[in-house]
């Protein structure tokens, strides 16, 4: 047995969510001459160099977080993603694999044993990046069967994924604002969810907050996701979701009331800011403290 310097094993803490959580439009900040500037809301991964990337995750939330406890941080290698993505990713962690090594798809996958982490801190992202499949007007393929169609939400808003949905909906007798509302709880959330306990009943302690605002009621229903809740206290108002705290209008085209938290409008950090609507240095530090108040107090209880 490996001889241990104190009683206390340092173990580290999974961040999962999306670009923001990951940090995209940190590097901004680190005013290197090599910065470079996609079009506007658009993420061009080749315009990034290893120091931007270094200043990113030296400087986004979850490694504040990490800082403050004395430990380290898991996050997803790359930018952007969706809910169910997350949970089949960091499950995949969990597998027990002998090293690291990579998916089919090339992602590597990073080898975690349950008792080397302490906490997952989940941050949701919008629900219409998660898929679901449908039958497209009962059509069926030459082995007979019906004919299925995985796609996320958002593919239904293009052609022809746009005239399939409507027609699917209209031939199945389908409300769509009821679809939607058990899709976001019953399969979205509960995905979330079902992984959380499942990491609760290994030992690991879990927390969630959401970006998008339209989560907070159904996780407000739910008694164990709403006991895992964290919210955002900032300039003496309380939030409930990253996208009340960084405010109305931050995503589109007008300052929100707290412009200090959106890259786009941060110009207390910028003369010319860089026209990207993630959190900004500030809005990481505002999410950091919030975490750690969370895990403060969990750790009393």
């Amino acid at each position: 047995m490996i001889s241990k310097p104190n009683n206390i094993a340092n173990k580290g803490i999974i961040f999962a969510g999306c670009s923001f959580t990951w940090g995209q439009g940190l590097y901004y900040y680190s005013n290197l001459e090599t910065l470079q500037e996609p079009p506007p809301d658009q993420f061009d991964p080749s315009m990034l160099r290893r120091s931007h990337i270094k200043f990113m995750e030296a400087n986004r939330y979850p490694r504040m977080v990490a800082n403050h406890f004395n430990t380290y941080e898991y996050v997803f290698y790359d930018n952007g993603g969706s809910n169910e993505g997350a949970v089949d990713y960091w499950k995949r962690c969990f597998i027990g694999n002998p090293v690291e090594t990579f998916d089919q798809g090339r992602v590597p996958i990073q080898n975690l044993n349950h008792n080397e982490v302490s906490w997952v801190v989940f941050q949701l992202t919008q629900w219409q990046r998660d898929t679901f499949t449908f039958s497209y007007k009962n059509q069926k393929n030459i082995n007979g069967e019906f004919q299925k169609f995985t796609i996320s939400f958002n593919k239904t808003w293009t052609t022809p994924w746009n005239n399939m949905w409507a027609e699917h909906c209209v031939f199945n007798n389908i409300d769509v604002d009821k679809w939607m509302n058990d899709f976001i709880e019953h399969k979205v959330l509960m995905n979330v969810k079902n992984f959380l306990e499942d990491l609760e009943s290994k030992g690991i302690k879990t927390a969630i907050f959401t970006w998008p605002d339209e989560f907070v009621n159904y996780i407000r229903k739910d008694s164990w996701l709403n006991d895992r809740f964290i919210t955002f206290d900032y300039k003496n108002q309380n939030f409930s979701s990253i996208e009340k705290l960084m405010g109305e209008g931050a995503m589109h085209s007008k300052p929100p009331l707290s412009p200090e938290l959106t890259i786009k409008w941060d110009e207390e950090n910028f003369e010319v800011t860089p026209k990207d609507h993630h959190p900004s240095l500030q809005c990481h530090k505002v999410m950091a403290d919030n975490v750690i108040n969370f895990i403060e107090k969990r750790k009393a209880i």
